[in-house]
């Protein structure tokens, strides 16, 4: 694939909110005409960059750098905007959240266009997202707009610290663009633990292994190193690694969602499903596009339980009974399944 031209609008905005309302399932989307979001697009993805920011194209240039990679992998799907952010002037905020609102705005909906537009500026979380920004208060992430009318948004209320930070700045982009391809084969308006949408596991810890393996393919991190720092410091996800978060005698499973609301979640979302994923691909011996890729085509059609099983080579269950045993030993044992041709040795002998 072509590596894509990037607008780049100096100017400000920020992230909206996640998916609301009661939209039809994906599969109905697809069926009857709506938007098909597991197609891939032609419209290349925009930046909106705050005044004050890439003074010397550094930042774009770096937030660039993994975006690029991540459609070259994984196909471009969007409309995709970036909103690189900081304080500044007010009256440039408002104008480019004028803009984000008129990119959400449905022309084929009965409600006027000008009365979307008013309806989305006066939500009190974009409300509250302005005075973020004004403030100078780091935040954002993705979010996404629900059909007929999607679009993907990668938001940080202050961008200063990627800025400072290039090698942060280029990871954010891979693993953020990981779950814009996520999203256009699940259901994202169902529950969690619904087939018809990935456990929290498999979107964060996914797109945290392959945000870093890419880094590594682009020489800027080490897998190996990253991988055993998550489960000793928690690497740059959290302050307790999986060590400490396992050791605490704390039961837990992968596919319980309540640790969004309970704490553990970077631990178990983000460092115990990277760890996951790495398992499938290291001592499963499956394909790494396949995890990290192919087997998300199949999700709108048959689910996620069969898809998983059939890609995966295993049910659910079973995955999470073996991994669980895993991940329990010690450093030095888990590490070994990178050890080039690993897997393949344990599947000989397991035959």
């Amino acid at each position: 694939m072509k590596h894509l031209h990037i607008t780049t609008i100096a100017a400000l905005l920020l992230v909206g909110c996640g998916p609301s309302g009661d939209p039809p399932p994906l599969a109905h989307s697809i069926d009857d005409g709506r938007q098909d979001l597991a197609r891939q697009t032609d419209i290349e993805p925009v930046l909106f960059v705050a005044d004050g920011l890439n003074a010397d194209g550094s930042l774009v240039k770096n937030y660039q750098r993994g975006l690029k990679y991540a459609i070259d992998y994984f196909g471009n799907y969007g409309p995709y905007y970036i909103y690189l952010l900081g304080p500044g002037n007010e009256q440039s905020i408002r104008d480019i959240y004028l803009k984000r609102a008129e990119s959400r705005a449905n022309p084929s909906v009965l409600t006027a266009v000008e009365e979307q537009i008013e309806e989305f500026l006066n939500r009190p979380n974009i409300v509250a997202e302005i005075d973020a920004v004004l403030a100078g208060k780091a935040e954002g992430g993705l979010t996404w707009s629900e059909p007929p009318r999607r679009v993907y948004e990668d938001v940080t209320t202050n961008a200063k610290g990627r800025e400072n930070d290039p090698i942060e700045n280029t990871w954010g982009a891979l693993h953020e663009y990981h779950h814009v391809f996520q999203i256009a084969h699940c259901d994202s308006y169902q529950e969690r633990t619904s087939d018809r949408n990935l456990n929290s596991w498999m979107a964060e810890g996914m797109a945290t292994y392959s945000s870093a393996k890419f880094m590594e393919n682009l020489n800027l991190v080490d897998l190996k190193s990253y991988m055993l720092e998550l489960r000793k410091t928690g690497g740059n996800i959290g302050e307790l690694g999986i060590n400490d978060f396992i050791s605490g005698g704390k039961t837990w499973r992968l596919d319980d969602e309540t640790y969004w609301e309970t704490g553990g979640s970077a631990q178990v979302y983000y460092m115990l499903g990277a760890w996951a994923t790495a398992y499938l691909i290291h001592v499963q011996g499956v394909a790494e596009v396949t995890v990290l890729k192919s087997w998300y085509f199949d999700i709108p059609r048959i689910g996620k339980s069969a898809a998983f099983e059939k890609h995966m080579g295993l049910s659910l269950n079973e995955f999470y009974t073996k991994f669980d045993a895993f991940i329990r030993q010690s450093n030095d044992e888990v590490m070994k399944i990178f050890v080039e041709n690993h897997a393949k040795h344990i599947l000989l002998q397991i035959k």
